[in-house]
């Protein structure tokens, strides 16, 4: 080390004697890079102080006469500072760094400390490190009364298994897809969360998880009212379906018995006007038994949603010449609120497709796998632009609000998909239990 403070040394007197005796740009850039060596060999300012005091001991000691010592001290001043130039440098670019890094600190202390949901960390054992203070809004308790302590005692004893598992997999790097739980909270009661985690990194290895909770209550309530109210109106269509296809029908038939014994009694040209009065009553049955089955097919109670649609698409074929296939089927019955969520949505989607699309074919494909239930129907139509569509918040022509909603009240996902001058493909995915 003392080799090399002392050649530094040598080369610090040499360049600031040739300085001094001529001055220039040359010497003051090679000032310049002799700091930068000297920062890049790791020496301090004190350092590089010390190390200007003895060249200037050195230099001072050549200079004979007063004058030129002063000289020679106002110029060595120069040299120093173009010395020291790299130091300032770096020591101005680290302290903006660090400004940056503290306003970054700053603006994310922010955006937890006020998010409106949950943030949370979790230790490789499950102790929670962290928690923002929306956690003491929306659960009630205090930080200080899970801070250190492990994350499972919070969650629904039927949940922990999921929330365990989940866990262990952002453990080991995974970012699994959004789940939920049932979260106590400080009056004894559970709350229905949504939850992301994902694995939290520090150089390299996994140290903890971090996560996002969400309190979806109000949600889960507002889709069991969902649920409430679409059953309550599926069983008044059954109950109208039922007087229409019953009562109505069975009036009907008592009117074509009183006409036929009418007739009976009639002259002959009486009898031709009551025929045409009987094609009207043909008519008006024919009416009641396709209003009975748009409000309730009987056939998806009895057969199951597949015989349902195929008898739902030949209904829709014959009275608009649409070509409609029927594919893939649901391997056995589903649940009866499943079936009719389907199969109002089939419904729906074929009405669109014969009053705006102006196509000629469509498809509507059922498959069934380890995952649930999937319903796609498609047509080869004019199409739309979805994104504009969904925007005018008036638009009731389409009926997709009310589609989103009946197929969220199952728990399933909708997605549209349709260009001007591409067809539209309406794509339903319901989890089901396995």
């Amino acid at each position: 080390m003392n080799a090399t403070v002392d050649a530094l040394k040598g080369e610090y007197v040499r360049v600031l004697q040739e300085y001094l005796a001529d001055g220039g740009e040359a010497a003051l850039q090679r000032a310049y890079e002799l700091g930068r060596q000297l920062l890049a060999d790791g020496m301090a300012v004190l350092e590089i102080a010390a190390l200007h005091h003895d060249a200037m001991a050195t230099v001072a000691a050549e200079t004979l006469k007063s004058e030129e010592a002063s000289r020679t001290i106002k110029t060595a001043g120069e040299f120093f500072a173009e010395s020291l130039s790299p130091f300032e440098m770096t020591h101005r670019g680290f302290r903006e760094a660090n400004l940056a890094l503290r306003q970054s600190e700053e603006r994310y202390r922010s955006l937890v400390e006020n998010a409106k949901d949950v943030i949370y960390t979790l230790s490789p054992d499950g102790t929670i490190t962290s928690l923002n203070p929306c956690f003491e809004t929306i659960t009630g308790w205090l930080h200080s009364d899970w801070l250190g302590k492990p994350f499972a005692p919070l969650v629904h004893l039927d949940d922990r298994p999921v929330a365990l598992d989940i866990f262990q997999r952002a453990l080991r790097g995974e970012t699994p897809p959004i789940f939920e739980l049932r979260i106590q909270v400080k009056s004894s009661e559970y709350i229905q969360g949504e939850f992301t985690n994902t694995p939290l990194i520090k150089e390299g290895d996994v140290v903890g998880v971090l996560g996002i909770a969400r309190d979806i209550t109000d949600r889960k309530r507002a889709e069991e009212a969902l649920r409430r109210l679409n059953q309550t109106l599926e069983d008044e269509a059954k109950r109208i379906a039922h007087a229409l296809h019953d009562e109505a029908g069975q009036l009907l038939a008592s009117v074509h018995i009183a006409v036929d014994v009418a007739a009976r009694e009639l002259p002959a040209r009486a009898r031709v006007r009551l025929e045409r009065v009987k094609e009207l009553l043909n008519q008006v049955e024919e009416q009641l038994r396709r209003l009975s089955h748009e409000l309730r097919p009987t056939i998806l109670d009895n057969l199951g949603l597949g015989p349902a649609l195929e008898f739902l698409a030949q209904g829709v074929s014959r009275r608009t010449g649409l070509s409609i296939t029927v594919e893939g089927g649901t391997e056995g019955r589903l649940a009866s609120s499943v079936e009719t969520a389907l199969y109002r949505l089939v419904q729906e989607a074929l009405n669109n497709v014969t009053r705006h699309a102006q196509a000629k074919c469509a498809t509507v494909r059922l498959q069934r796998d380890a995952r649930g239930i999937c319903c796609t129907i498609g047509d080869d139509g004019v199409g739309f632009d979805v994104t504009s569509v969904l925007a005018r918040k008036r638009e009731q022509g389409l009926g997709l609000i009310g589609m989103r909603e009946r197929v969220n009240s199952v728990g399933g996902t909708l997605q549209i998909i349709s260009a001007p001058g591409g067809g539209t493909t309406i794509a339903v995915e319901i989890s089901l239990p396995s």
